[in-house]
């Protein structure tokens, strides 16, 4: 694994085949507190960019044997890279090349020759801006609503077979009013390191992982890997679980909340319930569709004890009425 970035120095993917360029812009950047990574092969930027995880990416948009577009498409297909801010560097510098990059994708372009206080101050922007206006869950750092549900329509607008995972953690309520936010907190940011890591671990460019708010996440992936991501999810979150409690909870296996009537509850330990939904091709008429099955599949497992996952295994609905 790479070395970790220095603590408060934010780490730019420089990406470009000229190495001259490339030496150039590493030493402006660096000279101005970034820290950087230099590749000069374009086919290495995607490999790059999962193994670092850069702040920023600066891709050169010709690149010999590939562009600087193609791999901005490949970038934003990897659940691992998509909210990655990338800014091109180009020699084109009429509008319409312009605007046509911003549509394409990318979040900012520099021209070259760059200046280069205009190439930092456009960086250290577009890192701003990415962080307070992405859609991204504030805790975690995962996609938000909005791109779950873009995400979700597209597959089935083009009609692809793919897998639903809805994950929800049991108990959350009990163990938030016993513990207090913060360490509520801990419990969620638990869940999606979990959720992450066993998606890394199964390898798909077809991977997609969001945060819809509190303690509910949704996983989209390939059919084949839906039923071992669930189990292995449900089993690592099961094994983390006792050190989110502390000494007297564990040993006892089970806390104590007050209710606003003052009632004295017994809670359970949390534990993950998971609803797996297989969208087959025109089967449902949007995401909003897909999702309340996801739902109704979760209701079902969180209605059975501990961690745990049901698929769906039901004849898919109609796309044009309800499921019979």
């Amino acid at each position: 694994m790479p070395a970790a970035p220095q603590a408060g120095r934010d780490l730019v993917l420089v990406v470009d085949d000229d190495e001259q360029m490339l030496k150039l812009v590493k030493r402006v950047l660096e000279r101005a507190g970034f820290e950087c990574v230099a590749v000069g092969d374009g086919h290495a930027a995607h490999e790059a960019a999962v193994d670092w995880r850069p702040d920023i990416i600066v891709l050169d948009l010709m690149l010999g044997g590939t562009t600087g577009e193609e791999i901005l498409t490949e970038l934003r297909k990897d659940f691992r890279t998509r909210l990655i801010p990338i800014v091109f560097l180009t020699v084109r510098s009429s509008l319409k090349d312009k605007v046509e990059h911003l549509l394409n994708g990318a979040d900012d372009y520099v021209t070259k020759p760059f200046i280069p206080e205009e190439l930092v101050a456009r960086l250290r922007a577009v890192i701003t801006r990415a962080t307070t206006t992405r859609e991204l869950n504030p805790l975690t750092g995962m996609s938000g609503n909005s791109d779950i549900l873009r995400e979700i329509t597209d597959r089935l607008g083009a009609q692809e077979r793919f897998a639903v995972l809805y994950p929800d953690i049991d108990s959350f309520k009990s163990y938030n009013d016993h513990y207090g936010f913060v360490r509520g907190d801990d419990v969620i940011k638990t869940l999606s390191t979990i959720i992450l890591e066993v998606l890394e671990e199964n390898p798909s460019r077809r991977h997609f992982a969001g945060h819809v708010g509190g303690d509910d996440f949704v996983v989209l992936t390939e059919p084949q890997f839906a039923e071992p991501i669930a189990d292995e999810i449900t089993k690592r979150f099961d094994a983390a679980v006792p050190a989110l409690y502390d000494l007297i909870d564990r040993e006892r296996g089970w806390i104590e909340y007050e209710e606003r009537n003052g009632n004295k509850i017994r809670a359970e330990f949390v534990s993950v319930s998971i609803g797996v939904v297989i969208a087959e091709p025109n089967s449902y008429a949007s995401a909003a569709a897909l999702s309340a099955r996801a739902a109704e599949v979760k209701g079902v497992a969180k209605r059975m004890p501990g961690s745990k996952w049901v698929l769906d295994r039901r004849r898919p609905p109609d796309k044009h009425g309800p499921a019979r």
